[in-house]
């Protein structure tokens, strides 16, 4: 064996950072695993501040119990924990952190700085650690508690480093991780300071309180109790009503014996629960806890620590189903109507909602977009977006009429075309958006502002946003802390509910990740609800006039998210499908 092969055991300094590479991923592993060593030591507040989305620094600080003095660089050893004592142990794990691996890693990955004086402590103990190693320690005065300061996340680590995203992205990371532990913990007053508004809860104990906090007063007061026993699993929580839903999963959150945890089996059976109350495509808002004994979880599967393993699992998740169906029976039936500080389509803080032949015509005073070209013209999208080498063109087609209120069918030359009709208007009114960016055209200013509640991923992305926004003619203003009002919107925006619109478009805009610019993102999103809607009937004219303008855009082929506006079966698939 050659030299350059040899087996060789790795330097102690390499194996660490190794090491801390599996347990700290990104600025969101930090949080995670200091919230978890907070709550271990009974903090009642916590306050997280980070700069840069965490990669610049972060600090947590807490009024738990503290590190004694001697026992500090032992902390900060690998698998040194206070939690279990022995492989006995792993099996009936009650703390959050047990592996006594979290903050050896993050010394390993990070500058980090301590200060902390246990409960039986006259003064605090403050120190330095850089490179696994305590480089300056002092008394200092401070408060019952811990308060530990990461900077400069995985710089001596570049290649970690390039693969994390950006301070916006991470940032939102951090919040989404710190408002599902203020739904866990509402006993826990929580403070996130990443921008110019903090989030934070009051850690009165009261759910429906942390709810507010997180998703805004409306969907607080609106939430469902959910309180079920059976055997011993127990479960209790809040659940929305059936009018309150989302456009994906994300709004379920899940919690085993006080952690987040992401379980396909559970989130399904909370949905499956709502499956005859709920359209397709569409799923609840809940915020549920499981109690079980802590030998019926195996919580030593995932490094992360956010999935976990039942002894039981469809046993498990059919005493979930039957919680939130009990909380769904027993409340008032529900009617859809706006919630209170909503304001109606027509009421006197919007325009009038437009019709939908004045939303499929070009704004006055646009440039004129030629009609069909002939041929089909090859093009190289650089982006969802549609930045094109050569533009793209569709045939002459002939309408033909409608299918199932979303699907429109043409002839062309060479057979029959489907044509999904939110698709195309998506890329009709993205294009026109960009064309018209920073001018008045198609823009509706409202005769009063509407006020919008936003939950803090939603705030999150309205800050990040905010400017490209403003651009694509949906003027936005912040109001407190986890609000905005909205003065004027492109003409159709959000089908007439500008504050339903609004919120839906920042959920979409936050998990949008096909489209890489950041502007067209936002283009993209803002043209998703301001265009028609599948199972809206149109009439032949609009139609046509829907068809024409698709024909007139840069890439009438999909839509701005990449998704495809049309499907052309030929005449001699036709021909094949009925044998001729």
């Amino acid at each position: 064996m050659s030299g350059e092969r040899r087996i060789r055991q790795l330097p102690p300094e390499v194996a660490a950072r190794i090491a801390a590479g599996e347990v700290i991923e990104r600025p969101v592993s930090v949080v995670r695993e200091l919230l978890d060593n907070a709550i271990d030591a009974g903090a009642k507040r916590i306050r997280v501040t980070i700069v840069e989305g965490g990669l610049r620094s972060i600090e947590v600080s807490d009024d738990g119990r503290g590190i004694p003095p001697d026992q500090i660089e032992v902390a900060f050893e690998r698998h040194a924990t206070s939690k279990i004592a022995g492989a006995g142990d792993l099996g009936r794990v009650e703390t959050l952190g047990f592996r006594g691996e979290a903050l050896g890693a993050i010394v390993a990955a990070a500058e980090v700085e301590i200060v902390t004086r246990a409960e039986e402590e006259p003064v605090g103990v403050a120190a330095l650690l850089v490179d696994r190693e305590v480089v300056r320690r002092s008394a200092r005065a401070a408060p019952v508690g811990t308060t530990i300061t990461v900077r400069e996340l995985f710089a001596r680590v570049p290649a970690r480093r390039n693969f994390l995203g950006s301070a916006a992205s991470e940032g939102r990371q951090i919040t989404t991780l710190v408002s599902h532990y203020a739904l866990a913990y509402p006993g826990i007053a929580f403070r996130l300071e990443a921008g110019r508004r903090p989030f934070q809860t009051s850690g009165d104990g009261n759910l429906r309180h942390a709810v507010a906090a997180v998703y805004g007063a409306e969907q607080g007061e609106a939430m469902l109790e959910v309180k079920h026993e059976e055997g011993d699993i127990g479960v209790a929580g809040l659940t929305g009503p059936p009018s309150l839903h989302r456009g994906n999963r994300t709004g379920i959150a899940l919690f085993v014996n006080g952690r987040w945890v992401q379980s396909a089996a559970l989130r399904f059976a909370v949905s499956d629960a709502y499956q005859s109350e709920l359209p397709g495509g569409r799923y609840p808002v809940a915020s549920v806890a499981l109690t079980l004994p802590a030998e019926a979880v195996d919580v030593n599967v995932h490094p992360a620590k956010a999935e976990v393993r039942f002894r039981d699992q469809r046993g498990v998740a059919r005493v979930l189903r039957h919680a939130i169906l009990n909380a769904l029976e027993g409340a008032a039936p529900v009617e859809w109507t706006l919630g209170a500080g909503a304001t109606a389509p027509e009421s006197a803080g919007e325009s009038p909602r437009p019709s939908l032949r004045e939303r499929l015509q070009p704004p006055e005073g646009s440039a004129a977009q030629p009609a069909f070209g002939g041929d089909l013209g090859r093009a190289t999208d650089d982006s969802a977006g549609g930045r094109q080498t050569q533009r793209e063109t569709l045939p002459l087609l002939r309408v033909v009429g409608q299918v199932a209120a979303t699907y429109i069918v043409a002839e062309g030359p060479d057979g029959m075309y489907l044509i999904d009709q939110h698709a195309a208007h998506e890329r009709v009114v993205f294009d026109r958006l960009k064309a018209n960016t920073g001018r008045e055209e198609g823009v509706q200013p409202l005769l009063e502002p509407v006020l919008v509640e936003l939950d803090r991923t939603a705030t999150a992305v309205f800050e990040e946003h905010g400017s490209h926004l403003t651009r694509l003619g949906l003027t936005l203003e912040p109001f407190g802390d986890a609000a905005c009002l909205v003065r004027a919107a492109p003409a159709g925006f959000g089908d007439g509910d500008i504050a339903g619109g609004l919120r839906a478009m920042l959920e979409k805009l936050g998990n949008e990740r096909r489209v890489a610019d950041p502007f067209d993102r936002a283009a993209a999103s803002v043209a998703c609800h301001s265009s028609v809607r599948a199972g809206m009937a149109l009439s032949l004219e609009e139609i046509r006039q829907l068809v024409e303008d698709l024909g007139a855009t840069a890439s009438p082929r999909t839509c701005p998210h990449g998704r495809p506006t049309l499907v052309h079966v030929r005449q001699d698939t036709l021909a094949r499908q009925f044998g001729r």
